[in-house]
């Protein structure tokens, strides 16, 4: 397989789908981290992603629960 035909079995912004600070508005996904919040407020991920380094690809303020579930 292809990294392109890998790329797309992978949805874009996975990690903030799956991150429990992501809430859901009329079927889109908006980051409600703290960090990111208490500055920008509740954006879309993909705002958020772009315009602080919150999440992306540092991650700095993703959290999901199976990470301290071990």
């Amino acid at each position: 397989m292809n990294l392109q035909a890998l790329a797309l079995l992978v949805p874009p912004l996975r990690g903030c789908a799956l991150c429990s600070h992501g809430v859901d508005r009329n079927g889109v996904r908006h980051c409600n981290a703290p960090a990111v919040r208490d500055v920008f407020g509740v954006q879309p991920v993909a705002t958020a992603r772009s315009c602080v380094e919150a999440c992306g690809p540092a991650a700095a303020h993703m959290h999901i629960n199976a990470w301290s579930a071990a």
